[in-house]
């Protein structure tokens, strides 16, 4: 007779199956978020030669194939979400095959069901960004080390594979108390007289792993367009710089636990989590007390390590716990062996359905249709791509002038490290402009949300001055010229339509209300009623209203 499944994995197995499903339909519809949006426009500006920073922007090239994909940009954002679920799925199994190489069947189980029920994971495990692809990479990589007979053709993939998580994202490093934890791990199984063996395939993985880091970036750099690295208006930076400024502003200059309120949101979300990795540690300690044991002991604790970054990494949103949790819930499988009875591991895994249930019905109303009308407004008013201003690249097919509009990228425009708005418009022409962050809203329409924290009044005026609303947050270039007015300057020259009743005398010559001119930059002479000259020739705008909901919903 077939011996049957213990209910404890049917059920641990069941969670996992419907918390993908929750997750598969989530990523048609959960609303993109703005890092999303710029993810995608690095891979459109590869694509059309216009990337010009190397600098962990490697998963352009592997994921080009999205911007040939059919439909809107926000479908292929949904493409790629798809994508990074297979990522996902592929790191989840490097977890079990880990965690099944030390306890069982069940237990490496309630390791993946853990690391899908905690704080984050539903929502942000397989967001479009480079998090679940670096995360496959540096699992499997792991996972050779780990689960596979040790041969140098093996080592020598787990090092290429930790090259490319590394180039994907520079955070991958954090990665490296796990990768020590395999080494002491297979050292041990060896035996004492066969370290040299271990330290050899080790060595090897490293050592093709710094080769192909020189490699794989050299490639990827040479193949971009050079650009310096801008600071300031006549300064630029080399590479090193450049880093050293990354380093300092993410690491080194913050206080302890800088995204604490995440942190805190997270720990409230990951009860199930965090209890059975704080009964891990306790077998850790337990292990290490005994001589036999003490590897292993000294091992989960290395895999806990990861943890730490919480402590002083700045960019640990909450799209970063997914990632660094990954190797983390190694733990869970260690904790969830102290848990013998069926009925209790069931027990938790029904208070982890319940969670994913609460965050599966708190996301369903924040949905991507404002995204999608305004998108769709766009593309029918610019059928073909030109410049514009926004926060984050929100269409990624279209190039964008202007800073990346983040807390960081605000804070370098104000310490002068970001070229002024103003000389931006300038220099691109771009005429289109989105309002898709408070900052700019602020800018247009005095909303005054942030305090000081601002666009400089230059740039603010530049803005207010040269463009007009279209349709809801769309603004495209234009002049409200009042009636009084005897003259009026063109910042970005083109075509416009001048929308008045009766006609206008321009530059001395005489222009019915309604049609087109074009217009060069500079000063013209006005004559004429209030009226708008609107970029373009009678752009196109939606019937309807444009949306209510808001365009981001944040984390």
């Amino acid at each position: 007779m077939t011996a049957k499944l213990p209910v404890d994995r049917l059920a641990t197995g069941g969670f996992i199956l419907l918390f993908a499903l929750a997750q598969l339909v989530l990523s048609f519809r959960l609303n993109i978020n703005w890092d999303e949006y710029f993810f995608l426009s690095h891979i459109y500006a590869f694509e059309q030669d216009r990337l010009t920073t190397a600098m962990q922007t490697f998963y352009v090239r592997p994921l080009a194939w999205l911007s040939w994909l059919p439909g809107s940009e926000a479908d292929q954002v949904v493409y790629g979400r798809l994508f990074m679920m297979a990522c996902e799925a592929g790191s989840l199994f490097c977890l079990y095959r880990i965690a099944r190489r030390f306890f069982g069947t069940s237990e490496a189980l309630l390791a993946v069901a853990a690391w899908c029920g905690a704080g984050f994971a539903l929502v942000h495990g397989a967001s479009f960004r480079a998090d679940p692809f670096a995360g496959v990479l540096m699992m499997t990589s792991l996972a050779l080390l780990l689960c596979e007979r040790l041969t140098l053709v093996r080592g020598a993939m787990a090092g290429l594979l930790a090259a490319l998580g590394l180039m994907v994202t520079l955070k991958s490093v954090f990665f490296l108390p796990p990768f020590l934890a395999a080494f002491i791990l297979r050292g041990v199984e060896e035996g004492a007289d066969r370290w040299m063996l271990a330290l050899r395939h080790f060595a090897v993985a490293g050592c093709v792993c710094i080769a192909s880091l020189a490699v794989l970036w050299l490639w990827h750099s040479r193949g971009l367009p050079a650009a310096p690295m801008v600071i300031a208006p006549g300064k630029s930076t080399t590479l090193t710089s450049g880093s050293l400024d990354v380093l300092d502003k993410v690491i080194l200059s913050q206080a302890l636990f800088p995204r604490l309120p995440d942190i805190a949101i997270w720990f409230s979300q990951s009860v199930f989590l965090i209890f059975l990795c704080i009964a891990g540690l306790w077998l850790a300690f337990r292990h290490i007390c005994r001589k036999h044991d003490r590897a292993l002991g000294i091992a989960l604790f290395l895999f806990a390590l990861p943890l730490v970054s919480l402590v002083f990494y700045r960019n640990a949103f909450p799209y970063f716990f997914p990632f660094i949790l990954l190797p983390v819930a190694l733990l869970a499988a260690a904790g969830a062996s102290s848990i013998i009875k069926p009925l209790h591991r069931i027990t938790l895994v029904a208070g982890m359905a319940v969670f994913v249930a609460l965050r599966l019905v708190s996301s369903w109303q924040i949905d991507q249709s404002a995204q999608r009308e305004i998108s769709a407004a766009v593309h029918e008013a610019f059928p073909e791509p030109v410049a514009y201003i926004d926060r984050n690249g929100m269409l990624p097919s279209f190039p964008k002038s202007g800073f990346f509009m983040s807390t960081w990228g605000t804070e370098q425009y104000l310490d002068g490290k970001h070229p002024p708005i103003a000389d931006t418009i300038r220099q691109d022409q771009p005429p289109l402009l989105i309002l898709n962050t408070p900052l700019l809203e602020d800018a247009v329409l005095g909303t005054s949300q942030y305090g000081n924290f601002r666009l400089k009044a230059g740039d603010s005026a530049m803005l207010r001055e040269n463009y007009v609303e279209h349709w809801g947050p769309i603004w495209v270039a234009g002049k409200t010229i009042d009636h009084s007015a005897d003259r009026f300057e063109i910042v970005l020259a083109g075509t416009y339509t001048l929308e008045c009743e009766g006609r206008a005398l321009i530059k001395g010559r005489s222009v019915q209300c309604g049609s087109t001119l074009a217009l060069d930059e500079g000063m013209h002479s006005w004559r004429g009623p209030v009226a708008v000259l609107r970029w373009g020739r009678n752009l196109p705008r939606p019937d309807q209203q444009p949306p209510t909901a808001p365009i981001y919903y944040g984390f």
